[in-house]
């Protein structure tokens, strides 16, 4: 049985397979504590949450972006 590979390579939180992803939500500019910097919030396919601040977030939604575009026909 073949595995899904949407994977994607963050800073701080090292590889993430996106294929495991339910919902990708991507905020240009979340407001944080100290700032504001883009943020993902995904929710996996077992139902736990992760938040993505900064660099990583921009890495997830390049990659979420990438692959969305190279679907379309």
């Amino acid at each position: 049985m073949p595995q899904n590979l949407l994977l994607c390579q963050t800073s701080t939180r090292g590889w993430l397979n996106l294929a495991y992803a339910r919902q990708i939500h991507v905020r240009p500019d979340y407001q944080n504590i100290s700032n504001e910097q883009p943020a993902c919030f995904i929710t996996w396919s077992n139902g736990d949450k992760e938040t993505f601040v900064g660099k990583d977030a921009k890495a997830i939604a390049q990659t979420w972006h990438n692959y969305l575009n190279s679907t379309k026909s």
